[in-house]
């Protein structure tokens, strides 16, 4: 999965109580309040939840695509050197990205990894996170197809990476609660000692808040991994998957929903977001779900998230449609009232 950690030194994985586990002990080993974390302005609306709520830090936002429409390296460069002088500066990474469904290509991954090398290299203390939830659900070739973190391992003393990830959506066990933290530090003197106190600290925090990981969780994953068949059963959910990723691409480009909305650029993951180009994206929400029975999520005042993960391929067209259709609805009740 990720060729390029081999010969790299890594801690070892602990087991959390799910990837979102994994997050909250990344935030209460290193989240003080006050501390800024770096996130696109697309984003999990759990981070805030986490990072904001739970421990105080400040959410700083780069746009993630530029107006052209490509991957923002350059705002995101900005916004790391902006935070080079602070004790510490938190980055967040998590591709394939939640909520657009976009993973860069390699270019764009080594670019993200020396922008975080250059900032390192100017005095920025970085400690880097790598959600890795949708790792593995690629759908195109000409992508990044390694976690990030298989770059970011050892890239600079002045950065420590953390990968987070678990089996949910890699190996489709929704509900298994079953996650991992690992850490990379550059090489150093004492680096495995380092490693140690790191992992007994994690170990410390499962023990002072929900004990133990489950074990029946574990324990069945692992027997399902050595089953015959498990390499072939997993294939054929990724093929399901692909098969409706590929639809919405057949569907987005068969047919004309120019004036209503666009999608945002997206390769792999679970979802996929539209921009609307004129109607606001709560009461899109609202309308499509009263009147048609069709659920997405709405995201700032004009862009909504749909999963094609969970619907059938025979009904991507009929959701494009039913969303467009919603489009025109409102757009009837303004000119008729004046409102949306």
């Amino acid at each position: 999965m990720n060729p390029r950690l081999e010969g790299k030194c890594l801690s070892m994985p602990v087991v959390t109580s799910g990837l979102t586990h994994g997050l909250s002990i990344f935030a209460d080993m290193f989240c003080d309040a006050g501390d800024v974390l770096l996130l696109p302005d697309m984003m999990w609306g759990n981070y805030r939840m986490i990072f904001a709520t739970r421990r105080g830090a400040e959410l700083r936002h780069y746009p993630f695509f530029s107006p052209e429409g490509e991957l923002n390296i350059t705002a995101f460069r900005e916004a790391l050197f902006a935070l080079k002088d602070r004790p510490k500066a938190l980055v967040l990474l998590n591709f394939p990205h939640n909520p657009t469904g976009y993973t860069p290509c390699p270019g764009e991954a080594s670019a993200l990894v020396e922008a975080l090398v250059d900032a390192a290299e100017v005095g920025a203390n970085i400690v880097a996170c790598v959600d890795d939830a949708y790792t593995g659900l690629f759908y195109e070739e000409d992508i990044f197809n390694e976690s990030l973190f298989s770059l970011l391992a050892g890239a600079h003393p002045r950065i420590a990476s953390i990968k987070i990830d678990g089996p949910t959506k890699e190996d489709y066990v929704w509900g298994f609660r079953v996650g991992f933290i690992t850490f990379s530090l550059a090489e150093s003197e004492g680096r495995e000692e380092v490693y140690g106190v790191l992992e007994k600290k994690v170990g410390g925090l499962i023990r002072g808040t929900i004990s133990k990981s489950s074990m029946p969780a574990q324990s069945l994953l692992v027997h399902a991994m050595k089953t015959a068949g498990y390499r072939e059963e997993k294939d054929e959910k990724f093929v399901l998957l692909k098969d409706r990723y590929d639809e919405v691409k057949t569907v987005l480009s068969g047919y004309d929903y120019a004036d209503a909305f666009r999608a945002y650029p997206f390769n792999s993951g679970y979802f996929m977001c539209l921009r609307l180009l004129r109607t606001d994206a709560e009461l899109l929400r609202r309308h499509l779900l009263d009147e048609y029975g069709v659920g997405v999520i709405a995201m700032g005042d004009r862009d909504i998230r749909i999963a094609f993960s969970c619907i059938e391929k025979e009904q991507i067209k009929d959701l494009f449609d039913i969303l467009y259709t919603g489009v025109k609805d409102l757009d009837k009740n303004f000119e008729k009232t004046g409102r949306k």
